[in-house]
C-alpha cells in the first residue's frame, strides 16, 4: 500500500466509525442509469477504499431509470437505490416500503436553457418566447410552476412539445428560444460545437426540488442501521474527494465502469454541474443532507404540480436518521 493510499484511509477514518467495531457487510447499489458524472462520488469511494475502510463490500450496478431503481429496492433486489426523488416518492406513494435516506443532488438540474445570444437572463425574459418541453417529462409539470412563481402565466409563453433529442437542433436553428432540460444534455454538447448557452435552474427561481437520492427499504434499514450509516458516510467522503480532484474522479469512474461512453472532457464538463447539484450552497454545504424546511417546500411543489397525493406527510418519505453524525462538508 503506497503512502498516498494510506493517507486516504487515515483521512477517511476520521469521518467514519471505527471499522473494527463492525463485521463486513455486503451491499448492492442500483444506479439510476449508466455511469456518468452523476456517479463520480461512488466510484471514488470504491477505488479509494472508502467503502472497504467502512467494512463494506459494495457492488455498484448500472440502472435503467430512477423508477426502476426505486422498484428494485422496494422488491428487495438491491440494498440501496440511486434514484430521482420525484420518481422515488411516486413509487413510495403507491405503498412501496422505501425511504430516501440521503439527497446526493440536493438541487435538481432541471432548468430552462437558451443560447447566450438570446438575451434570456431571467424568468421575466421568457415572456413571448417559444420553449420546447418534452411531453411527459418532469419539466412539463414544472414549467407552469416556474411561470407562476415569477409572475407569468402559460399564456405569456408558447410551449412547444418536442422530443428531447430534437432540442439541440431546435435551439441552433431558431425553432425555439429555449428548452427545458438539464445542462449536461444541452449545454455540454453545445459547448462541444463552440456554442455558448445559458442555464436558468428551476431551484434558483422559486421551484425547490432535490433530485438524485439514496433510497432503501424500511425493513433493511431497521435490521442493519449501522451499515447504512457507514455507507452514507463513505459515500459523502467519496463525493468530497471527487470534487477535490475531478480528473482523478473520472479515472476512478473508468476503473469501476470501463465501458463509459462519454469522453473524459465531457465527463469533466458534466462534473461541474453534478458538483453544483451536490453542493448548491457552495463551500461548507453539508453533502447528502436536505433539511426539513426544504423538504416541506419540495413536498408543496410535488403535491401541487407533480401529481403526488397528500394522503401521507412528507416525513413518511424521507429520514435523516442515517446521515453522518459528523457532517461531511463541501470543499
Amino acid at each position: 500500500m503506497n503512502m498516498k493510499f494510506k493517507a486516504i484511509l487515515l483521512a477517511t477514518a476520521m469521518t467514519l466509525p471505527a471499522s473494527g467495531a463492525y463485521a463486513a457487510d455486503t451491499m448492492k447499489m442500483i444506479m439510476n442509469w449508466t455511469a456518468d458524472s452523476a456517479h463520480l462520488g461512488f466510484a471514488v469511494a470504491q477505488v479509494n477504499g472508502l467503502y472497504e475502510a467502512a467494512d463494506l463490500n459494495v457492488e455498484l450496478e448500472e440502472g435503467r431509470g430512477s423508477a426502476v431503481a426505486a422498484q428494485l429496492v422496494a422488491t428487495g433486489q438491491a440494498d440501496i437505490g440511486y434514484a430521482d426523488a420525484g420518481a422515488t416518492l411516486n413509487v413510495a406513494s403507491q405503498g412501496a416500503p422505501i425511504k430516501i435516506i440521503s439527497t446526493i443532488w440536493k438541487a435538481g438540474q432541471f432548468g430552462v436553457i437558451s443560447l447566450k445570444s438570446s438575451g434570456i437572463n431571467g424568468p421575466a425574459d421568457l415572456k413571448g418566447k417559444k420553449i420546447a418541453v418534452a411531453p411527459g417529462s418532469a419539466q412539463a409539470s414544472l414549467m407552469p410552476v416556474l411561470l407562476a412563481k415569477n409572475g407569468l402565466t402559460e399564456a405569456d409563453v408558447e410551449i412547444v412539445s418536442a422530443a428531447q433529442n430534437a432540442f439541440l437542433g431546435l435551439l441552433t436553428t431558431g425553432g425555439v428560444d429555449a428548452v427545458a432540460e438539464t445542462p449536461e444534455n444541452v449545454v455540454v454538447p453545445l459547448k462541444g460545437e463552440g456554442i455558448e448557452a445559458s442555464n436558468m435552474y428551476f431551484y434558483d427561481h422559486g421551484v425547490p426540488l432535490v433530485s438524485l437520492s439514496l433510497v432503501a427499504r424500511e425493513d433493511k434499514l431497521q435490521a442493519n442501521p449501522d451499515a447504512y450509516k457507514r455507507f452514507l458516510a463513505a459515500t459523502a467522503e467519496g463525493w468530497k474527494q471527487a470534487m477535490a480532484d475531478p480528473e482523478a474522479a473520472v479515472a476512478a469512474l473508468r476503473t469501476v465502469f470501463p465501458e463509459v461512453g462519454k469522453s473524459d472532457d465531457a465527463l469533466i464538463q458534466g462534473a461541474t454541474y453534478s458538483f453544483a447539484s451536490v453542493c448548491p450552497g457552495g463551500a461548507g454545504d453539508i453533502i447528502g443532507v436536505t433539511d426539513t424546511t426544504t423538504w416541506d417546500n419540495i413536498y408543496g411543489v410535488m403535491t401541487s404540480a407533480m401529481g403526488l397525493t397528500k394522503d401521507k406527510p412528507v416525513t413518511d418519505y424521507y429520514s435523516l436518521d442515517y446521515v453522518p453524525a459528523e457532517p461531511v462538508t463541501c470543499p
